[in-house]
This record gives C-alpha cells, sequence and structure tokens, in this order.
C-alpha cells in the first residue's frame, strides 16, 4: 500500500542566511573571519503542482565589507520536493536581478542560485544556497567585471499559509 504526501504550499515564509566562508575563513581581500554577509528573503511559494511548486521573492544582502555592499532584487524559481528520495528534501534553482549599491554607486546585477533545504518541523527548515552573482559593483569601482561565488547557509520560517 502507497502513500502520497500532499501539501500545499500557497505560502509566504523568510530566510536569513550568512556566507559560510567569510564567516569561517575571511577571505584574501582583506575580510578576516566573522565577516558578517546575510542574505534575508521574503518569498512567496505557489500552490504545488506534480513536481513542486514556483517561488516569487525579494531579497536583501548585506556585506560589511570595506566601502560597504548592498544587494536587493527579485528572485523566481522553482521548488522540486516531489522527486525527490526524500519529502523533506526542497531543491531550488533561480534566477534573480537586483541592485548593488556601493562606494556611493548604483549597478543592475544579475544572479543564479541553487538552494537545498531539509524540513525539521511544520515551519522551519535548514537550507544552503550556492549563489553566482554578476559583481557589477567592481566593474564600476575597479574596471573589471567579475561573476562571484558564494556559499550561504540559514534558516527557513514559513510564516502563513494563504487560502
Amino acid at each position: 500500500m502507497g502513500s502520497i504526501l500532499c501539501y500545499s504550499q500557497n505560502a509566504i515564509k523568510v530566510s536569513f542566511h550568512q556566507d559560510l566562508k567569510l564567516m569561517a575563513f575571511g577571505d584574501n581581500l582583506g575580510n578576516r573571519a566573522g565577516t558578517i554577509d546575510i542574505i534575508t528573503r521574503l518569498e512567496y511559494e505557489s500552490k504545488e503542482k506534480k513536481l513542486g511548486f514556483f517561488v516569487f521573492g525579494l531579497e536583501y544582502e548585506r556585506a560589511l565589507i570595506a566601502k560597504g555592499y548592498t544587494r536587493y532584487g527579485a528572485i523566481f524559481g522553482y521548488t522540486f520536493n516531489n522527486q525527490l528520495s526524500d519529502p523533506k528534501l526542497y531543491l531550488t534553482p533561480a534566477i534573480g536581478i537586483g541592485n548593488i549599491a556601493r562606494d556611493d554607486n548604483n549597478t543592475l546585477s544579475f544572479s543564479g542560485s541553487l538552494q537545498l533545504a531539509y524540513k525539521l518541523g511544520n515551519r522551519i527548515k535548514l537550507s544552503s544556497i550556492v549563489q553566482f552573482t554578476e559583481r557589477t559593483d567592481l566593474e564600476k569601482m575597479y574596471g573589471k567585471k567579475e561573476i562571484r561565488f558564494s556559499l550561504f547557509f540559514g534558516l527557513e520560517i514559513n510564516l502563513f499559509k494563504i487560502k
């Protein structure tokens, strides 16, 4: 006898993630271990479909590095949860567009991410985000645009469901 896990998302969640490398090791650019770089996301999870559900959200990233770093934008993704071996696992590829504010400059930036989350309870998930960000601020400041990789760890909290 089989069972079907049916969980209608249609919910709002918030998440907080810290850049693991900057927190644990720092970098070779003068930022020491313990450097704060936090992404906060507010997301809407659509009604669940056969493979999973759509995710739409806003994100805000703040890093306490030289000349400051603030990035805010919008993200769009799809969470796969019905095709994975463990029903508590959630895999979300997403793309984003936003603005980087740094050193009195504002630049348009694109990003891509892959998030893996594990459901700990009805409202909380432990999660990690692998993110690639177009660092247009570096082009404005130093004449070189780069794609930077970051690995974040954090928590997601389901705030409420929409009826």
